[in-house]
C-alpha cells in the first residue's frame, strides 16, 4: 500500500518501515525476555541518572530533602521511589498505581524484580512502600506529602482532571508537585501499538480511520487492539495540557517543553505532514515529546 484515502479524500503517504524505525531508535528500560546482564545495568543506570535530574531539579526550590514524605503516582516498577531513598535522606517514599509489576507471578514480574534487584544493589532496608490504588481516588489525608510526583503516567490517568485535583489535595501547603508528561501527538506519544507506517498517524487520522488502516495492513484482531490503547491514553495537545494544569490552582514554577530531534529531522523529510494535522494539532505538538513541570501548591 502507497497511500491511505481519509474519509474527507485526503490521500496520506505510507511509509514502509517508518514504524520499525521509530521503534528501533532509543533503548527501552522497560525489561525484554532477551535481556543480558548488561542490559539490565544499563537500564538501571538510565533510570538512576534521571532521578538525579529530578532531585536535583526539586533542590531549586527546596535545599535539603532530610526528612519529607513523598509520592509517586503511577510508580510502576518502583524505581523513583527506591532510589530516591537510596540517594537522598528522605523520610517515606510511597509508590501507587493500579497495577505492580514487580509483585507479579508471570515471567514478566520476573522480569521487573530482576531490574529491581540491580537498582537496589542487594540493600532491603530502604524507607519505600508500594500499594495498590487508583490515582483518581487516593486514600491519603490532605497534606500527606511534600513532594508528589508522575513520571509518564498522566497520560494514562483518567479522569485527568479529578487525578490531577487530587495530586494536589494530597500535597502539603507549600509542598511541591513535578509531572512529567509525554505528550500524545509527538512521534511516539501514542507508545508501540499507536506507531504505524503513516509518519505521525495518530496525528493525522482519526480513531475510525486508524483502526481501518491497521485492519488494512494487519488484520481486525490488531486493529481492536491498536484502537483500544489509543482510546486509554489523554489525546491532549500541549494548549490543552497547560490549560488543565493552571486550573490546578497551584504556582506554576517551571513549564519546559523538550523538543524532538529526531521529530524535527522527520519533519523536513515529510512537510506534507503539517497540511493533514487533526483539529487542533500544530507543528509544536508534533515535536515536544516530553512537557515536565514543577509546581508549588499555594
Amino acid at each position: 500500500m502507497k497511500i491511505f484515502t481519509r474519509s474527507d479524500g485526503r490521500a496520506l503517504s505510507v511509509v514502509e518501515g517508518f514504524r520499525d524505525r521509530l521503534l528501533s531508535y532509543r533503548a527501552s528500560v522497560t525489561p525484554a525476555p532477551h535481556w543480558t546482564y548488561a542490559d539490565y545495568q544499563l537500564a538501571a543506570d538510565t533510570k538512576r541518572k534521571r532521578l538525579r535530574r529530578l532531585a536535583a531539579s526539586l533542590k531549586q526550590w527546596r535545599s535539603s530533602l532530610k526528612g519529607i514524605r513523598v509520592l509517586d503516582v503511577g510508580c510502576g516498577d518502583g524505581a523513583s521511589c527506591t532510589l530516591l531513598t537510596m540517594e537522598e535522606p528522605i523520610l517515606l517514599a510511597v509508590g501507587i498505581d493500579l497495577s505492580l509489576p514487580a509483585r507479579a507471578t508471570d515471567e514478566r514480574g520476573e522480569r521487573a524484580r530482576r531490574l529491581v534487584a540491580h537498582i537496589t544493589e542487594g540493600r532491603i532496608d530502604l524507607p519505600a512502600m508500594f500499594l495498590l490504588m487508583d490515582g483518581t481516588q487516593m486514600g491519603f489525608a490532605s497534606g500527606s506529602f511534600d513532594f508528589v510526583l508522575s513520571r509518564s503516567a498522566m497520560e494514562h490517568i483518567k479522569p485527568l482532571d479529578r487525578a490531577l485535583s487530587e495530586i494536589v489535595r494530597v500535597t502539603r501547603k507549600g509542598g511541591f508537585v513535578y509531572l512529567g508528561i509525554d505528550p500524545f501527538f509527538w512521534l511516539r506519544g501514542c507508545h508501540k501499538r499507536g506507531v504505524v507506517d503513516i509518519p505521525w498517524g495518530h496525528a493525522r487520522l482519526s480513531l475510525e480511520e486508524f483502526g481501518q488502516f491497521v485492519e488494512l495492513t494487519e488484520g481486525v484482531a490488531a486493529a481492536k487492539k491498536r484502537r483500544t490503547r489509543l482510546e486509554t491514553l489523554n489525546r491532549l495537545t500541549v494548549a490543552e495540557w497547560r490549560g488543565l494544569v493552571e486550573k490546578t490552582g497551584c504556582q506554576v514554577l517551571e513549564w519546559k517543553l523538550k523538543r524532538s530531534q529526531l521529530g524535527e529531522h522527520l519533519l523536513e523529510e515529510h512537510p506534507e505532514i503539517v497540511d493533514t494535522l487533526l483539529p487542533g494539532v500544530s507543528p509544536t505538538d508534533l515535536l515536544t515529546e516530553r512537557i515536565e513541570v514543577w509546581l508549588c501548591r499555594k
